[in-house]
């Protein structure tokens, strides 16, 4: 079957019919950034910031002020100096709203294990918070961080990757580091209490994710070496369990980059890990295979990603928008330097760019030809996405060591048709703000993509806000997606059909029950007399008023008796999610006070009890300015009217 759709598809384009190129568009947009004196590398951030829907781009370095280029937008960055100076090896650069209000502070760690915290405070301004934090002042070697929301209780937690290895020195202060976040800017060291603080271990990069689907941040760290990485399942009480020799995930190498992906599109979160060549036998480069029971097995031979180079930071990323993820690898040797970097394209389910592979595996990844990427040889670490100028093909930035400036390649696009994809942020109201945690489903053309959200990931990186799902096939014309599906840390589920594709969105906890609510008005006079508002998920009600504020009913259904204004409120357990308003209207007949759609005895007693008012009263039906007999004989010829 695979060699009958590769003829079919060189029949139907028998060119190259996608002409990509990448170009460094750094020198056009005067980004000139080195990490002149690095080891192993400095972070790299493509986290809008402002939050104003373009990626910008924050660069470590080993001295000067943290410089941060704001995406202006318009094709083009301005250059800003945070109010803080490096003085050692920049390696954690990340954007977090720390303190749950919406915007982004900014995080840092040196290689020194220095720790920063800048509050945002509005119009580019930060102060320096750090001395209220809490976070640790000890001076030991560090690399990555990692931002989850381990307890779940709405805010997000740090985990810090010290990078130290003895058999002699074992205190609390060379292990890994856990802190809670209770609040503001104040945090709690819980290393030790939640029993991540096992070991002490050369640890690179660590990552956030749900392994088990049970809701909970379970806690995955690569390690350098001599120590085999750890997987810290959630036990759903402050503590966690190390179970990754009993899940297939406990390779020992050279771990240089965490890049969680689910490259086969089987719905379950892979894992690549780059290597050296020096270490444990050579090793190389290792991928784990995530399963639907939990368990790992490495195949990096099998699906071509078996290479052994001295490589660092890795990204998945569809470049080509044909649902697949592709992958970038950054190389550099310290004793060896100017090694080449790849771009390795995704064999499956659709290929869409020749030369075609013979392999019969599919998913199987080759690097791209030189006329997607060109040869590229350099001293590179770190690597982030995004879509800098937002014409919908997925860009990436390469951070270098040494005399190398960083690299910001832009995707001119695989056609000149107008590309098929769809960009999608999320904003959290009962889970934290940034939806740290949320799993993204999106169902198109019977394919299923499924990313979950992180904060510091690979290898000392930070991607865009925003996850990028190519939506490129040969058979779908439609111009929308199936279905999206965000499922949140809270527990909430929202689901979207027959969404517009293109461009990028911010979806926020909850609002697909509003959103997918049809409040067009009811009239009472119709067969319809009844709505309702669907919230599926465990701890959600609806709450109905009318236009007095009174409560109607507590129900997700409501059946109408009056006319007037009505709003449901979607509840998630005490916290407001999102309301919606619908107008009923009944039949326009004076008599008929209480909008019931018939003039009825309810209505006659109504009239008994304002009859003889002075004034603008309601019994007044013929607007002279007093209920009287005159009103009461309308009211008798109008009594029965109905509907």
């Amino acid at each position: 079957m695979r060699n009958i759709s590769l003829i079919l598809i060189a029949f139907l384009f028998p060119s190259p019919f996608l002409c990509q190129t990448f170009q460094d568009q750094a020198p056009d947009w005067g980004i000139v950034q080195y990490n002149w004196d690095g080891l192993f590398g400095a972070g790299i951030s493509a986290a809008d910031w402002n939050r104003d829907g373009w990626d910008d781009l924050t660069f470590g370095n080993t001295e000067g002020a943290v410089r941060t280029f704001v995406n202006d937008g318009e094709g083009g960055f301005n250059m800003i100096a945070l109010p803080l100076v490096q003085e050692a090896e920049t390696k954690a650069i990340q954007w977090v709203d720390i303190d749950g209000d919406y915007d982004m502070d900014f995080f840092l760690t040196n290689r020194y294990g220095n720790m920063y915290v800048l509050e945002n405070v509005g119009d580019s301004a930060f102060i320096d918070v750090t001395e209220y934090t809490g976070l640790p002042t000890d001076t030991i070697e560090s690399a990555g961080a990692s931002w989850g929301d381990y307890d779940n209780d709405g805010d997000l937690d740090l985990h810090i990757c010290r990078y130290f290895e003895s058999d002699v020195e074992t205190d609390a202060i060379y292990k890994n580091v856990l802190m809670r976040n209770d609040g503001g800017f104040s945090f709690t060291n819980v290393s030790s209490e939640s029993q991540i603080d096992i070991y002490v271990r050369f640890s690179f990069q660590s990552i956030w994710y749900d392994w088990d689907g049970d809701g909970w941040q379970d806690l995955f760290v690569i390690n350098d070496k001599n120590g085999a990485n750890t997987l810290f399942h959630n036990q759903q009480n402050g503590q966690f369990t190390e179970i990754s020799s009993s899940v297939g995930a406990d390779l020992v190498l050279d771990a240089m980059t965490a890049s969680l992906g689910d490259f086969n599109q089987d719905g379950f979160q892979d894992i690549f890990m780059t290597s050296t060549v020096i270490g444990n036998d050579g090793i190389g480069s290792q991928l784990l295979v995530g399963s639907e029971n939990g368990q790992f097995q490495e195949a990096s031979e099998e699906f071509g990603l078996n290479f052994q180079r001295y490589c660092w930071g890795a990204v998945w990323i569809d470049v080509d928008n044909d649902t697949d993820l592709d992958l970038f690898v950054a190389e550099s040797e310290p004793l060896n330097p100017f090694q080449e970097n790849y771009l390795y394209e995704n064999h499956g389910p659709f290929i869409l760019i020749p030369p075609f592979s013979n392999e019969e595996t599919d998913y199987y990844m080759e690097p791209f030809n030189e006329n997607v990427y060109a040869l590229d040889f350099l001293n590179s670490n770190s690597v982030v996405s995004g879509d800098f100028d937002r014409n919908g093909w997925v860009d990436f930035v390469v951070h270098n060591t040494g005399n190398h400036k960083a690299r910001v390649w832009m995707n001119s696009g695989f056609n000149d048709d107008p590309s098929k994809y769809i960009q999608i942020g999320v904003q959290g109201i009962v889970s934290n703000t940034m939806g740290i945690g949320a799993w993204i489903e999106v169902f198109d053309n019977e394919i299923t993509q499924r990313r979950v959200v992180h904060c510091g990931e690979n290898y000392l990186g930070q991607e865009s806000f925003y996850e990028h799902f190519g939506l490129e096939t040969l058979y779908d014309p439609s111009p929308s997606v199936d279905q999206i599906k965000i499922e949140w840390p809270s527990g909430i589920i929202d689901i979207y059909t027959d969404f517009d594709y293109q461009d990028r969105h911010l979806f926020i906890e909850g609002n697909s029950v509003c959103e997918n609510f049809d409040n067009s008005p009811i009239d009472l006079c119709s067969e319809n007399e009844s709505a309702e508002i669907v919230a599926n998920w465990d701890g959600s009600s609806v709450v109905w008023w009318n236009d007095e504020g009174d409560v109607v009913t507590e129900s997700q259904s409501i059946s109408f008796s009056s006319a007037g204004v009505y709003t449901a409120t979607v509840m998630h357990e005490n916290t407001e999610i999102c309301a919606v308003e619908i107008e009923v209207t009944g039949i326009s007949v004076a008599s008929d006070f209480d909008g019931s759609g018939i003039v009825d005895g309810n209505d006659f007693l109504q009239f008994l009890i304002g009859f003889g008012c002075q004034g603008s009263c309601e019994t007044d039906i013929n607007g002279d300015g007093e209920s009287n007999v005159d009103d009461l004989l309308q009211m008798l010829v109008e009594f029965g009217s109905s509907c």
